[in-house]
């Protein structure tokens, strides 16, 4: 079958099922609503959404939820659905691709006030307009192997005060060992995430302009280069390709894993307390991923009201926040205060509040059209030009130039 045949079938699927799901409207039999709400996840957080759903559902039996799990391409199948008039009723969206869906979404109120994170807060807002209700954020922190810091005689790293970047490279260099058995500093670098954490950005605030380019950007990209040389802090890129950095961290293969997200904690809450711990990410961070509840812009009335009603229970009810992480599985990190305390309960063992700290303090990503497309092709050039990946040119001469193309694909974006 070919490649086309194959594509055609695949959204030919997509479409039938987000058909099936979508918002039937009112039913005529007292007042009841039917609405559909489209997700993505793996199977432990498509799990919690179901989770979270059945909750709304016993609060409000009135509405029911037709839940539609989207694996793989999600936004393709929901831009798909959207412009085939089949669009859900209620569709999880990432901050960062809200401003390619907006247009598709009715403007929505959003009580700011639930949220304890200015990031949060701004993340369903594009151009000035709620689109968006945010119900799960998606902050960063590091795991650490504390048995290998003790044994290179160097300080454990505070739960709470952030290392600098410098410290971090100080020590991850000194953790390394290659002798007998290879100990690595720390898990591989990630630029994006990086260029956070040493004060620079990929776009300025108000999403105009790419910034990856300057003294900053240039500085996190050497740093992430020089770091998976032969002769780096890292496992090589052919050492890390496809291996678990998780299961490195907990056998002693690394010392320090940043990039550590929420999903992870089941995973961390098994590993010993007194072997392990969770600290956070050096500098300012790391990106942080907002996921938000948009309503579909032609949904009925009834289905509108109804989809209203359960973004609201999803992003500020205790009974859905409560249910965002578990020992079994997490979704993100709840954005409701009255919901933090339920969160660190999961694994009071582990510094749980370094995850809330992340999304307290996290700088707030711009939003900007295309992104992942431009994301998507700024990456590669990196990727296949410096050390970051498989090449070998200069990050001072390359990183300007991605900068200055990153520009123009925003400018055209804009357009």
């Amino acid at each position: 079958m070919s490649r086309k045949v194959l594509m055609a079938a695949a959204v030919a699927s997509s479409l039938v099922a987000l058909t099936a799901c979508s918002g039937s409207g009112s039913d005529g039999g007292g007042g009841k609503t039917t609405i559909s709400f489209a997700f993505w996840g793996n199977n432990d957080e498509a799990a919690t959404l179901r989770a979270m759903v059945a909750a709304f559902q016993q609060a409000h039996p009135n509405i029911t939820v037709q839940s539609n799990w989207i694996q793989g391409d999600y936004e393709q199948k929901l831009q798909t659905a959207i412009a085939g008039g089949e669009a859900p009723t209620v569709a999880e969206i990432s901050d960062t691709s809200l401003p390619s869906f907006s247009r598709a979404f009715r403007p929505v109120d959003v009580d700011t006030s639930h949220y304890y994170s200015p990031a949060v807060a701004k993340a369903g807002n594009v151009g000035g307009t709620n689109y968006a209700v945010p119900f799960t954020a998606k902050g960063k922190v590091m795991a650490i192997n504390t048995s290998l810091f003790t044994a290179a005689n160097l300080p454990v790293p505070s739960s709470t005060t952030p290392m600098s970047p410098d410290d971090f490279v100080t020590y991850a260099k000194k953790l390394t060992k290659r002798s007998g058995t290879k100990v690595y500093g720390s898990a591989p670098l990630w630029y994006d995430g990086w260029l956070i954490a040493v004060g620079g950005s990929y776009f300025t605030p108000d999403g105009t302009k790419c910034a990856m380019g300057d003294a900053a950007g240039i500085r996190a990209a050497q740093i992430v280069a020089d770091a998976a040389k032969p002769d780096g802090f890292t496992p090589t890129r052919a050492e890390a390709q496809g291996q678990d950095m998780g299961q490195w961290l907990a056998d002693g293969r690394i010392a320090m894993m940043p990039d550590y997200g929420p999903w992870d904690i089941p995973k961390f809450a098994a590993l010993d307390p007194t072997t392990f711990a969770i600290v956070p990410m050096p500098g300012k961070g790391e990106p942080m991923e907002v996921d938000a509840l948009g309503i579909a812009k032609d949904a009925t009335a009834a289905e509108a009201e109804a989809a209203k009603t359960f973004a609201t229970f999803m992003s500020s009810d205790p009974a859905a926040q409560n249910l965002m992480a578990s020992t079994r599985s997490a979704l993100g990190v709840p954005v409701i205060q009255g919901s933090v305390d339920a969160f660190k309960a999961v694994a009071p063992k582990v510094n749980l509040q370094a995850f809330v700290d992340a999304v307290q303090n996290a700088v707030p990503t711009p939003h900007v059209k295309n992104y992942l497309a431009i994301a998507s092709r700024n990456s590669n050039a990196w990727d296949t030009r410096t050390a970051i990946g498989s090449g070998h040119e200069d990050p001072a001469v390359v990183m300007p130039q991605v900068q200055a193309d990153c520009q123009k694909m925003l400018d055209e974006a804009n357009e």
